[in-house]
């Protein structure tokens, strides 16, 4: 890694863990000094506070983006989608994602194309990689959904957020142990099935 490379990676990882904690108002200062480089240093490397905001968002997003590797062909449908519920509301989760959610609506009002930014990088790659799986699969069992597959993503998605990810969100711990929320998710997957005459 060049120098210039990774100075831009201190700076990053600086502004990003300020970031999560004090939310936009944290100030260039206090980035440059957490990333014990000049404040010109910033600048140079980002531009404007904005940029560095986005750039941290869009970090994050790719950090914990959703692949394809995520899904075995070997298992069952419904086994599949009940280890990737666990798995995608585990990361939910986990205080980086909650804190990269949090940051990108906070400036919802003030900075519109940054909630797009954290959109196309975050939900929207999900619905297409589930979706993706969903009618590879099916095309390989000869199994007709009968709806939109974006559509059918996007209904396991929700589903797969439940009370633990909706409560956090919000600040509060639903309180469910892994076996709950285990239990939660095979309900959903269930629901889903049944409800698609797949199950």
């Amino acid at each position: 890694m060049s120098r210039h490379e990774y100075k831009k990676q201190q700076i990053l990882l600086a502004a990003g863990q300020l970031f999560a904690e004090h939310g936009y108002r944290v100030s260039m200062d206090a980035i440059a000094k957490a990333a014990n480089v000049s404040k010109q240093t910033v600048y140079a490397h980002f531009g404007t506070k904005d940029a560095l905001f986005e750039t941290c968002i869009q970090s994050k997003c790719i950090t914990y983006r959703i692949t394809e590797n995520e899904f075995n062909y070997e298992l069952s449908l419904q086994q599949m989608l009940v280890e990737f519920g666990m798995r995608f509301q585990s990361l939910l989760l986990e205080e980086g994602v909650k804190q990269t959610y949090r940051n990108a609506i906070s400036q919802l009002e003030s900075h519109p194309d940054l909630a797009s930014m954290y959109l196309e990088s975050g939900p929207k790659n999900t619905i297409t990689t589930l979706s993706h799986y969903l009618s590879e699969k099916l095309a390989r069992e000869s199994l007709n959904l009968g709806i939109d597959m974006e559509d059918a993503a996007m209904q396991l998605l929700l589903l797969f957020h439940g009370r633990a990810v909706y409560f956090a969100n919000l600040g509060e711990d639903s309180q469910e142990s892994d076996e709950q929320r285990e239990k939660y998710i095979r309900s959903c997957v269930e629901l889903f099935l049944r409800g698609n005459g797949l199950l």
